[in-house]
């Protein structure tokens, strides 16, 4: 659980490191079920301009156990309930690949936008968790954030959508992006930070808040699950054409913890 002064820090910053990480028995064993999902051919699955290299996958919880379980480790669901302030379900389950060498950016964002338009939810009131399987340094294509940016709330972005459907939220050319000049008003009288940390360390970070991460250019991989959770009195709003299950889970039970360890 998050103690007050990391939720002070997530308050504030829209962000935060939970301080209870993962052990490596736990990340092995998550980086080899990270492995048999990166090789499931699926729609779930959405693959760099090369047209070979991973770039994410999407809704493993729903075809994996192991993943299925995680959503409910208290490392993760405990801190989610603690920062919303009551029952959760999970809204999106990703693995972002960040592949050594080939892993591309995800351009300036912020999440809540697309749930709320694309799948209806009324409010932010949800929040990304996210488990480094990898170590996050500088050069690996960290995430990036702009501390106290979700206090802006939800930016009024012109939709990008160049016929993909849904698809074009996965990619590169990412819809409800933010550019340059939005970006220096955004950034101004506030410093960028890298999200750096150790293989296993948990990050909790707010719907609203300006994220991005560059190109790996390292030759170390940079793979992170995130984990979208929503509360269960925020449920969306029917919409014309809603996303994949894999993308917009309408699975709204209230998540309980997962007693035991996570291979049994």
């Amino acid at each position: 659980m998050l103690t007050h002064r990391p939720l002070d820090t997530y308050s504030e910053n829209g962000f935060a490191y939970s301080g209870d990480a993962l052990t490596a028995a736990e990340v092995a064993l998550l980086s080899a079920a990270t492995d048999t999902e990166f090789g499931r051919d699926s729609p779930a699955r959405t693959v760099e301009k090369d047209g070979e290299t991973v770039r994410a996958v999407h809704g493993c919880h729903l075809v994996n156990d192991l993943f299925a379980r995680v959503v409910r480790h208290p490392k993760l669901l405990g801190p989610a309930v603690e920062v919303l302030g009551g029952p959760v379900y999970v809204h999106q389950f990703k693995i972002n690949a960040k592949r050594a060498v080939h892993g591309d950016v995800w351009p300036w964002h912020q999440d809540y936008i697309f749930w709320n338009r694309r799948d209806g939810m009324r409010e932010p009131r949800a929040v990304n968790v996210a488990v480094l399987l990898d170590a996050a340094t500088p050069v690996n294509g960290p995430l990036l954030v702009v501390p106290g940016s979700h206090r802006v709330g939800t930016l009024d972005l012109r939709e990008r959508d160049a016929g993909l459907g849904w698809r074009s939220n996965l990619a590169a050319d990412l819809d409800y992006r933010i550019d340059g000049p939005l970006l220096a008003e955004l950034a101004r009288g506030r410093e960028i930070v890298q999200v750096t940390g150790h293989s296993g360390a948990v990050v909790l970070f707010d719907p609203q808040l300006v994220h991005a991460s560059g190109a790996n250019m390292s030759p170390h991989d940079r793979r992170m699950i995130l984990v979208t959770y929503n509360r269960t009195d925020n449920l969306p709003d029917a919409v014309a054409s809603p996303r994949p299950e894999f993308l917009a889970g309408t699975d709204y039970r209230p998540l309980e913890p997962w007693q035991g360890d996570l291979d049994n």
